[in-house]
């Protein structure tokens, strides 16, 4: 059993399969058009056909997969394939809008409206067509349209999306290219959050609405597999969530580096400290001793070249990326830039591509120097790391890590930037953050803690989280501890994936283990209840924790081999 995804680079499959795989559902392959009439709907229960399929002339064999008994998920259908699906085209849909989600299951939302960006449709829907979601647009009374629609067709049936999902979760995470270069309000400095797509209103900034977006279609995919399908648990262990702590160095004292690397690691915590190669003081020998609890990374200052050619910065990230690593023989595996100065849109992310630097932390959630928000998922609403995709369709093999509490904009005394959010406040608000977190969205949380502000103002709030954080069982590492882990976890996949007999079974495979690696499988399923579990032909234990408001069992792997296989029983 495999979820089969049509091949088409610009209507974005690759990252169909990105998202897919942030969730853990490794049981997916890319097919060519050509192949689908030869797909069995028995071993391949769903296909997901990228928008703008109709260009590569697979919409007859797509209509027919779903006659055959498939389930067939689209975005943005015209011509033949939207009738098909039980909808009349009626042309453009206003954009920004937003879904209401109405007749479905969708993890971590409690009733908020999700921001829609991009082209979007207008669908009239067929009186046998459901509809499980709808499109309205802020502050407008009326004026509903189909957003989600699910329809029966012969055997099968074709889920239809009125937006294009995967380009809209790629323009509310990555921002706008349109906003390239774009420095608003008289800031010198281009930075990623000038790129901010336009999501009209900011009702949504206090969920991660683009990661509960792009869940919104591995959900779907799973409740057609017809089966208790396995997941590799996107976060280490039986974390709930995770904290992700980092500070930037920016000329600090050792000593106050100390200070901070000292507290953080008397309670078990983790941190990465971003430095400046041509302003630090610290020593290699002062890094070696760092190394001995925490990561380091470059903190490429761009700023003297602010308004410089897109080129110039390119070469000077590039200069100070290979500086850092021949000052202190550290290979730079994630990156934050000062004052996230950044150039273009994509062209940063090439040149760590290039570096073979594998996670960015430049994105700060907010709209600074755009508005006064400062809920945790402002913006961007993003929390989840994915691999950055170019509109083209590339995916580059840098995740994007977004970080969404900045000590200088929330906690600073003074300055026109600060929020100036004093402890007893931020104690309150973290309180319904990590509540959030770890019942609802099961998402991390990124910091930057500045050693500079730690001893003069940042402290106490930077104990709060770790206090809170280690009271709800979510464990603080660092970006580069992150990194490593999700590296590791996309290296597995689940082969001959079956359910027969009350039975589960797969074969996990892989490169790199991981200790903290867990396969998360359902607890119950239709009416069953799980039993036991076979790991390589003998019972292991699992541990119970609850995702999304689902029960599941995680599964341990014991190291030292790349492939185990799995059979989970389950009954009355």
């Amino acid at each position: 059993m495999h979820v089969a995804i049509v091949e088409h680079p610009l209507g974005l499959s690759a990252y169909c399969e990105e998202i897919l795989g942030t969730w853990g559902l490794a049981l997916h392959e890319t097919v060519p058009p050509g192949a689908l009439p030869t797909l069995d709907p028995a071993a391949v229960p769903v296909v997901i056909a990228p928008a703008s399929v109709e260009q590569t002339g697979a919409v007859d064999p797509l209509i027919e997969y779903a006659r055959r008994g498939g389930t067939l998920i689209c975005f943005l259908p015209e011509g033949p394939l939207a009738a098909a699906a039980g909808l009349t085209v009626e042309g453009e849909h206003e954009s920004p809008a937003r879904l209401r989600i109405t007749a479905m299951d969708a993890a971590g939302i409690a009733g908020e409206l999700l921001p829609i960006v991009g082209r979007i449709g207008s669908y009239r829907a067929a009186e046998a067509t459901a509809a499980l979601a709808h499109l309205c647009c802020p502050g407008r009374s009326l004026g509903d349209s189909p957003g989600i629609t699910e329809a029966r067709v012969g055997r099968g049936r074709i889920l239809a999306f009125a937006f294009d999902l995967p380009r809209c979760v790629l323009l509310l995470r990555q921002g706008d290219p349109a906003r390239a270069e774009s420095r608003p309000n008289g800031d010198a400095c281009s930075r990623p959050s000038h790129l901010a797509a336009d999501i009209g209103l900011g009702d949504s900034s206090w969920i991660p609405f683009a990661d509960l977006l792009s869940r919104i279609l591995m959900d779907q995919v799973r409740r057609h597999l017809k089966a208790p399908v396995p997941l590799w648990h996107h976060l280490p262990a039986s974390a709930p969530a995770i904290l992700l702590y980092a500070g930037d160095e920016d000329g600090a004292d050792v000593a106050w580096n100390d200070e901070q690397f000292n507290y953080l690691a008397s309670v078990g915590a983790r941190m990465n400290l971003y430095m400046i190669p041509t302003n630090t003081k610290s020593t290699r020998a002062d890094t070696e001793r760092y190394l001995a609890h925490h990561d380091l990374g470059p903190h490429p200052n761009l700023r003297s070249l602010d308004r410089s050619p897109v080129s110039a910065r390119l070469e000077e990230l590039e200069r100070q990326i290979l500086m850092f690593e021949e000052m202190f023989g550290i290979k730079a595996r994630t990156v934050r830039n000062h004052c996230t100065a950044w150039a273009g849109y994509l062209e940063p992310v090439e040149v760590m591509e290039k570096l073979d630097v594998r996670m960015d932390a430049n994105y700060f959630s907010g709209t600074y120097m755009r508005d006064r928000q400062h809920a945790p998922y402002a913006a961007f609403g993003a929390a989840m790391p994915m691999r950055f995709c170019r509109p083209d369709g590339r995916v580059l093999n840098v995740f994007q890590q977004h970080t969404h509490v900045a000590d200088d904009v929330l906690f600073g005394p003074g300055g026109a930037k600060s929020f100036k959010i004093a402890p007893r406040v931020w104690a309150v608000t973290l309180e319904r953050i990590f509540t959030d977190m770890v019942g609802r969205f099961h998402t991390p949380l990124g910091l930057c803690i500045h050693p500079t502000n730690w001893v003069r103002f940042s402290r106490p709030h930077g104990q709060e989280l770790l206090s809170q954080a280690e009271q709800q069982g979510i464990p603080a590492w660092s970006f580069d501890q992150w990194c490593a882990f999700r590296e590791a976890r996309d290296g597995w996949r689940f082969q001959e994936v079956t359910w027969a007999g009350n039975t589960l079974a797969f074969r996990a495979e892989g490169s790199e283990y991981h200790p903290d690696l867990r396969i998360q499988v359902p607890l119950a399923y239709g009416g069953l209840a799980l039993r036991e579990v076979l790991l390589d032909g003998k019972p292991t234990a699992w541990v119970t924790v609850t995702r999304f408001r689902e029960r599941a069992a995680l599964l341990s792997l014991p190291g030292g081999k790349s492939e185990y296989r799995v059979q989970a029983a389950y009954g009355g």
